[in-house]
C-alpha cells in the first residue's frame, strides 16, 4: 500500500511538471483571471450605489488628490455614473458567463487528466458549480495569502494550531469540490485522500511562497510590489496544477479507471 502509494505520488509530480498539466492549469489560470477581472468590474459599478461612494464625495476627493486632472476624471466618473445601471447588470451576465466558462474548464481538465468523460447534469453547472468555485476560489486565495502571512509571523509554538486551523478550514471545501466532479468516478473515501493531498501539496506550495515574499519585502518594498503580481500568477498556476496532479495520484490508484 505505501509503495503504490508513493509511486502514484511521483507519478503524479512527474505529470505536474514535466507533462501536460501545466497545459490544463494554464486554461484554468487564464479563466480564473477573467472571473476576477469581471468581478472587479462589477463591484466597481455596484460601489456606485452605496452612500459612502456616492457622486459628490469621490468628485471632492479626485479635487483634492489631482487637482490638474481633477475635471478629465470628473467627467469619466460623470459618465460611469450615468450608466451605473445597465454598467451593472451587464457587468453581472459577463461574469457569471466567465464563471460557468470557468466551471466547463474545469470539468474539462479533470475529464483530460482522468481519460474519461465528467459528466454534469446542466443545472449543476449552470446554476450551482460556478456559484460554489467562486466561493471556493476566493475563499482558497484570501485564506492561503491570509494563513501564509501569519505563519512567517507567528511564534512556533503556535505553529501547529495555524496547520490545524488550515486543515478545520480547508479541507471539508476541497473535499466538496473535488465530490462534485469525481462523485461517479471514485469512492468518497478515494476523494478525501485526494483532497488530503491536494491540502498538503497547498499548505507546502504556501509556505514556500510566504517565506519568498517575506524575504522579498526584506531586501526591497519595492521589489515586492514589482514581484507580486509575478508572484500571484506563478502561485495561481501551481494552485491548479497540484489541484489536477492530487487527481492523477487518485487515478494511478483506482484500478477500474482508464489509463490507472
Amino acid at each position: 500500500m505505501v509503495k503504490s502509494r508513493l509511486l502514484a505520488l511521483f507519478y503524479s509530480l512527474k505529470e505536474i511538471f514535466l507533462g501536460d498539466v501545466g497545459l490544463y492549469a494554464s486554461a484554468l489560470t487564464l479563466r480564473f483571471l477573467m472571473v476576477i477581472s469581471s468581478l472587479l468590474l462589477f463591484f466597481g459599478f455596484l460601489a456606485s450605489f452605496f452612500p459612502f461612494l456616492n457622486q459628490e464625495k469621490i468628485t471632492q476627493v479626485i479635487s483634492q488628490l489631482t487637482p490638474t486632472y481633477a475635471e478629465v476624471l470628473i467627467n469619466k466618473l460623470l459618465k460611469i455614473y450615468k450608466h451605473r445601471e445597465i454598467g451593472s447588470v451587464f457587468s453581472f451576465f459577463i461574469s457569471y458567463f466567465f464563471l460557468v466558462g470557468y466551471a466547463k474548464t474545469l470539468a474539462k481538465a479533470i475529464s483530460r487528466v482522468l481519460k474519461e468523460d465528467i459528466k454534469l447534469k446542466e443545472t449543476l453547472l449552470w446554476i450551482f458549480i460556478p456559484v460554489y468555485l467562486l466561493g471556493f476560489s476566493v475563499f482558497i486565495l484570501v485564506g492561503s495569502a491570509v494563513l501564509s502571512l501569519l505563519q512567517s509571523f507567528i511564534p512556533k509554538s503556535l505553529s501547529f494550531a495555524l496547520s490545524l486551523s488550515k486543515l478545520l478550514l480547508f479541507l471539508p471545501l476541497i473535499y466538496f469540490m473535488y465530490w462534485f466532479f469525481l462523485r461517479d468516478t471514485l469512492k468518497p473515501m478515494r476523494i478525501l485522500e485526494t483532497s488530503v493531498l491536494f491540502l498538503v501539496f497547498l499548505m507546502l506550495l504556501n509556505f514556500i511562497f510566504g517565506k519568498f515574499f517575506i524575504k522579498l519585502i526584506g531586501l526591497n518594498p519595492l521589489y515586492a510590489v514589482l514581484g507580486s503580481l509575478l508572484s500571484f500568477l506563478v502561485w495561481l498556476e501551481l494552485t491548479f496544477s497540484f489541484l489536477l496532479g492530487a487527481i492523477i495520484y487518485a487515478k494511478r490508484l483506482e484500478p477500474n479507471l482508464k489509463g490507472g
